[in-house]
């Protein structure tokens, strides 16, 4: 018998999903509602819509269910629901028998919320969760598990590698627990609130750089900030350039100790090594962070040509910029 199946989402992640239940002879899907992208979610809202024509499906955009006795009437015996933008209230979740599913990027209960990769980055966790639940009425990233795998974080992962790891676990786990369900083998499991923890979202600012921390942070700050978010940066005044203020993004770098060992300078004093073929940065625990993927405002850059001065520093002077608002020129 034909399982029904309800579609709603967005993102590269939700189209594949979506591209995998209609390849799926078991598996009808009579309604697509895709919702609004964000800059780090891919708009594939127009692909979504030219399947759904292509297929005679309904199609509709929306952030909202605000009419769930629409979706009632298609008399679904389950729904997904991929990035979605809102939590979902009783009387959706109620329009499907065997409920709404959700993939999120965290090792539920913990990391539940938002930027959740990029926070397990931070914290220096050895793996993140990939975990397909039953959506929870009114409650972000609650219900029982379906399927959970575990996700190896290493010393170098990047958030843009743990991005394309969790889409292709999400299209592979989700389709898996659809089958399950068709096939009455799904057993989901409680989560344990006990255990629970909740990320809260990350902005562009979040990205800033204090050279006051250790090497080993910044360096995670780095990998957990990069494509396709905005970046990890840093404002400076230009010492080769007349003490214009710019913003450098970095997109990759390293930690190394400095060759001599013994050496003085300051969080944030910019260093040429190996003959000036190299470019770091002194970071607050007397490490280096050295430069090998870079923007200076928005252009991309060599680290090595970047800087002309070993007198440059990282990070704004506001007492001579505050002298400089003041017409102070003493």
């Amino acid at each position: 018998m034909t399982y029904t199946v309800g579609f709603l989402g967005r993102g590269r992640l939700g189209l594949r999903v979506l591209e995998g239940l209609l390849a799926d002879p078991n598996v009808r899907v009579p309604v697509v509602i895709c919702c609004g992208a964000s800059p780090e979610v891919e708009d594939v809202s127009e692909r979504m819509r030219s399947l759904a024509a292509e297929r005679g499906i309904d199609f509709f955009a929306t952030n909202r269910i605000d009419a769930p006795e629409r979706l009632a009437a298609y008399r679904l015996d389950l729904a997904v629901a991929m990035l979605w933008l809102h939590t979902l209230e009783a009387p959706v979740i109620a329009t499907a028998r065997d409920g709404f599913l959700n993939f999120h990027g965290g090792h539920l209960p913990k990391y539940r919320g938002n930027a959740c990769a990029n926070w397990a980055i931070l914290n220096g966790e050895p793996h993140i969760g990939a975990t397909v639940h039953v959506m929870a009425p009114g409650s972000l990233d609650s219900g029982p598990v379906v399927i959970q795998e575990l996700v190896p974080l290493g010393p170098r992962s990047t958030i843009g590698e743990v991005t394309a790891e969790m889409e292709e676990r999400g299209v592979r786990l989700v389709l898996a627990s659809v089958e399950a369900f068709r096939t009455g083998t799904a057993a989901p499991v409680p989560q344990d609130e006990g255990q629970a923890s909740y990320c809260y979202p990350r902005l562009p600012r979040d990205g800033e750089i204090d050279w006051q921390a250790d090497a080993a942070a910044i360096d995670r700050l780095v990998r957990a900030s990069g494509r396709p978010y905005p970046g990890a940066y840093s404002w400076f005044m230009d010492q080769g350039g007349g003490g214009a203020v710019r913003k450098l993004t970095i997109w990759s770098a390293h930690v190394e100790s400095h060759p001599l060992g013994d050496f003085h300078a300051v969080p944030g004093h910019v260093l040429r090594l190996d003959r000036r073929a190299r470019t770091a940065i002194v970071c607050g625990d007397g490490k280096l962070l050295v430069l090998d993927e870079i923007e200076v405002d928005g252009a991309a850059t060599d680290p090595a040509t970047a800087f002309r001065t070993v007198r440059q520093r990282m990070g704004l002077d506001l007492s001579l910029l505050a002298a400089r608002a003041a017409g102070w020129s003493g």
